[in-house]
């Protein structure tokens, strides 16, 4: 049977004896939720009784199939049809929890010139010092030798490894091919194009790009660190997709969001339990490899 077709035949039998149109349309709402709690009481049965509950299969069918009315009946009354719902939400969990093959990866550099397009793969290096009393950070890029950036603290009163935080950049440089930060400290914004230099690697592009860090790291700071996890909270990864929306970025799915805070947090952790190190930040690849010590 097509969604459609279930929509319209269960719509036939939405009661509408209620004293008010509010009263009528808060009643799926409150029905729903019973409705669940029945599906999960086959559960309860089901682990009570073990193989001997021969109905299960049945009776959780046809509490499903209550869950299904209700929603159905929640739909129509918004002007919402039950295939556009379902459409949605493949969508949805699609980007979500499928696309990260390489071959989806959004290339942003494109037909740029090579003097302005991040590099395919190179390799650098954090150095942690003592200096002054106070921890500081410094990250090499092992092609020429020089120093990216200025040195890092953790810009706290207490050490918590945060000078470390830059490898977030260069997760979402390897994983992603975007960076807005990196673009500046490595010299490579795309300035052959005027519009795409102002807004997609300008200041407000940066700012964000540092929000979404420092907002992630928070969520990970309750997580201890992301050491022992497999995946992200979707929720921290819808609230990043929306602070993106309006950029480029946006191309990327919820799971290459994934991946790219997933990897960055490997790396972050093994520099700072190592206190520092080399590493491989492989676009190619899309991925962050730590290489050691020197």
């Amino acid at each position: 049977m097509e969604l459609s077709t279930y929509q319209e035949q269960a719509k036939k039998t939405i009661q509408k004896n209620a004293s008010n149109t509010e009263s009528a349309e808060i009643v799926p709402f409150l029905g729903i939720i019973g409705e669940v709690g029945s599906v999960v009481t086959q559960l309860k049965i089901k682990l009570r009784v073990g193989d001997s509950y021969v109905a299960y299969k049945r009776k959780l069918g046809e509490e499903l199939g209550d869950v299904l009315w209700y929603i159905s009946a929640i739909a129509t009354q918004n002007d919402i049809s039950l295939e556009e719902i379902a459409v949605r939400n493949l969508e949805k969990i699609h980007d979500r929890f499928l696309v990260d093959e390489s071959e989806s990866f959004k290339d942003f550099d494109g037909a740029f010139p090579e003097a302005e397009k991040f590099p395919g793969e190179f390799e650098i290096e954090f150095i942690s010092y003592d200096e002054d009393g106070r921890k500081k950070l410094k990250i090499i890029d092992k092609r020429d030798g020089l120093m990216i950036g200025d040195p890092l603290t953790d810009n706290t009163y207490e050490e918590d490894g945060y000078r470390y935080h830059d490898i977030f950049h260069y997760g979402y440089l390897a994983v992603l091919g975007w960076s807005p930060v990196l673009r500046k400290l490595l010299k490579l914004k795309r300035k052959s194009d005027p519009e795409i230099d102002e807004n997609e690697d300008g200041a407000r592009s940066q700012i964000t790009e540092e929000l979404i860090s420092l907002f992630i790291y928070h969520h990970a700071l309750e997580h201890n660190l992301l050491q022992y996890v497999s995946s992200v909270d979707s929720g921290v990864i819808k609230q990043v997709q929306n602070l993106v929306k309006n950029t480029e970025v946006k191309e990327c799915t919820g799971k290459q969001w994934e991946k790219a805070i997933l990897n960055s947090y490997e790396i972050f952790n093994t520099l700072r339990n190592n206190h520092g190190g080399r590493v491989l930040v492989s676009r190619k690849n899309r991925t962050l490899i730590y290489l050691g010590k020197n």
